[in-house]
């Protein structure tokens, strides 16, 4: 399926997804959200369920479901204490279900609102939250909207990846995912991610993230490469290596949430 070249379009996607779907799975991530998260408040699903939907409908989603809850933080953490989530490294929570690992926060908890550096009043704004500008955006459960960075889609379909926010706490877990995400998905970076990559990727930080590629995926990318130097080359390189056609799509990478 080709990228969704419209919100509505889009959104027609999604919510055949969510809400047309027969399959026990699904059936159980709708309980989930109902019985769960809606009733603490307005609820939004962020980054790789909409934008893997966007990308290429729902045979292109292949990670955990990340929600934030537009909720005082102590009703959020009181549910955490519910369903014996652990708390992430940003300031959420994760939690076990039946066919789904769900990843939740408040919104006053997300990072980047934590921390001062976006103003997040409604589940909107979390469009400008996030590291990677192909995980800003989001599907508003109860309204059955979508929320998206300007350009969204067209960056999409024109293949490109750039930063959308920085700074970022995670580091080494973006660049391991840019890593992966160019190269699985044959994206070019822009300008800023370019910058991030030329400025984080050297000895050190390739090895630590070679490392923890290992660990986390079936399948290892960063181990075809001898070095940062050639990665490099790879992700930066007017030539997009084909070698990775065949390894699958790109996962989220468990612990290292924007």
């Amino acid at each position: 399926m080709i990228p969704a070249d419209t919100l509505p379009k889009l959104k027609r996607r999604i919510d055949d997804y969510l809400w047309r779907e027969d399959g026990l799975p699904i059936q159980r991530l709708r309980e989930i959200l109902a019985t769960r998260f809606e009733p603490l408040g307005p609820v939004a699903i962020i980054g790789g369920l909409v934008r893997d939907i966007a990308r290429k409908g729902k045979v292109g989603f292949r990670s955990d479901i990340d929600l934030v809850v537009d909720a005082d933080p102590a009703r959020v953490a009181a549910l955490a204490a519910e369903l014996d989530a652990t708390p992430n490294r940003f300031g959420g929570f994760s939690s076990v279900h039946p066919h789904w690992k769900v990843d939740f926060w408040s919104l006053p908890n997300t990072w980047a609102a934590a921390v001062g550096l976006v103003r997040a009043d409604t589940l909107a704004d979390l469009v400008d939250t996030t590291f990677f500008d192909c995980d800003a955006i989001c599907y508003e459960v109860r309204k059955r909207k979508v929320h998206a960075l300007p350009g969204y889609l067209e960056r999409l379909a024109e293949r490109t990846i750039d930063v959308n926010l920085l700074p970022n706490p995670s580091i080494d877990g973006n660049l391991l995912r840019a890593a992966r995400r160019i190269l699985l998905w044959h994206f070019r970076p822009g300008p800023g991610l370019r910058a991030f990559i030329e400025r984080e990727l050297n000895e050190e930080s390739f090895d630590r993230i070679a490392a923890t590629e290992q660990t986390i995926y079936p399948n290892d990318i960063l181990g075809t490469f001898s070095g940062p130097r050639q990665l490099a080359d790879a992700l930066l390189g007017d030539e997009m290596p084909t070698q990775f056609s065949g390894f699958g799509e790109q996962l989220e990478l468990p612990g290292f949430d924007d």
